[in-house]
């Protein structure tokens, strides 16, 4: 299979999503526009792709969009972060002290060793063993472009990937990809050759109490004036 460059995968997505946004929004009206910066204030950094228009009922709408090829692949490979592993092991940890009972015995204790050691051993030994067991678990993993998408705001938030960069990763590793996206509400587009797009998961919808999601970026007046 010939691999896509990240231009291609940016484009081909980009046109996806405003043919599949364009009939919610009023009058057709949608913007659309590639590399898209956010203000300076909130990072100046660029996305790939911002969509925005004006839906019927939940006013205005914005979607944001990161694309990959296989050139940046380690950017789509999830990875354990220790730190998170370890945070989420003493948590873990704290939690089986306190169900045991150890944890009380700092309390109700009469032994000022005993006291402390039980929950401390009982504290050091579920951390361990659950960080052991769940060493693979997606909760300890982080996907550098999931943190990169992050960055860009929006009531949906996508990323695009070339067919032949998830081809490049196990079935493991994309099935945590998929569930780390599902965790946040990210989707995921399926850039193929010949510029064929398909939804691998659908982008959760995100509310914004307060304004909308345009405010983070630069273009927001140019935006607001043609939607």
């Amino acid at each position: 299979m010939s691999r896509l460059n990240e231009i291609t995968v940016q484009v081909h997505a980009q046109a996806f999503l405003e043919k599949r946004y364009r009939r919610k929004a009023q009058k057709g009206k949608l913007y659309s526009q590639l590399e898209a910066r956010t203000k300076k204030k909130y990072g100046g950094k660029r996305a790939d792709g911002l969509i925005a228009f004006k839906h019927w009922i939940l006013g205005t709408y914005v979607i944001s969009m990161e694309a990959k090829s296989y050139k940046t692949l380690p950017a789509i490979v999830p990875k354990t972060e220790v730190g998170i592993l370890i945070w989420n092991s003493l948590r873990a940890g704290i939690l089986i002290s306190i169900l045991t009972g150890a944890f009380f015995a700092f309390f109700k204790m009469d032994d000022g060793f005993l006291q402390i050691l039980l929950p401390l051993n009982t504290l050091g030994a579920g951390a361990l063993t659950y960080g052991i067991v769940t060493r693979n678990h997606f909760t300890h993993k982080t996907v550098s472009v999931v943190k990169q998408i992050g960055q860009y705001p929006a009531n949906e938030q996508w990323l695009a990937f070339s067919q032949d960069s998830l081809n490049a990763l196990s079935l493991i590793k994309i099935g945590q990809l998929k569930t780390i996206c599902q965790s946040r509400g990210i989707g995921i587009l399926i850039v193929k050759p010949k510029g064929k797009v398909e939804v691998l998961i659908k982008a959760k919808y995100k509310l914004k109490w307060w304004g909308h999601f345009l405010k983070y970026y630069s273009s927001e007046k140019e935006v607001e004036m043609k939607i």
